[in-house]
């Protein structure tokens, strides 16, 4: 048996109907760690937002309240509230300058988008035009994203 001919037939891996070389899996491992990883940021973005947000709501309201609640079953909470100000003065300051929401909404739309493009692969798209739209998708992400 020819060791030339059998070299390629042992780097072959069969994804949905296309057939790919070892040098093309690579890209397909890229694909989908990247995807894996726009998973992730959008799980950390979207929990951030929302942990923040609501932080952020019920600091504010014992703060608002700090004098009223002296008088009330809560008296317990007035102690806290310089502590509380200081977290809600961070909280903003932080909530302005990474904004959560719009990353968090951005990772979501990459993640979509790549997902999508996999599928186009697994149908059967050319794997250069799979190549040039990921690139482009990353530049997108990056531009976009990652500020």
């Amino acid at each position: 048996m020819d060791p030339e001919k059998t070299r390629g037939q042992g780097e072959q891996q069969r994804t949905g109907t296309t057939s790919i070389t070892a040098r093309d899996d690579s890209l397909d491992g890229l694909m989908r760690r990247e995807q894996r990883a726009l998973s992730r940021g959008t799980l950390n973005y979207g929990m951030t937002y929302y942990v923040s947000r609501i932080t952020l709501i019920v600091a504010s309201a014992i703060v608002a309240a700090g004098q009223n609640l002296s008088r009330s079953s809560a008296a317990f909470l007035v102690g806290w509230v310089p502590a509380l100000s200081l977290l809600v003065a961070v909280l903003t300051a932080l909530d302005t300058w990474l904004k959560p929401q719009q990353k968090w909404k951005g990772f979501m739309e990459s993640r979509d988008t790549l997902s999508d493009l996999l599928v186009q692969v697994d149908n059967g798209l050319p794997r250069e035009e799979a190549r040039k739209r990921f690139a482009a998708l990353r530049k997108e992400h990056r531009r976009q994203n990652i500020f």
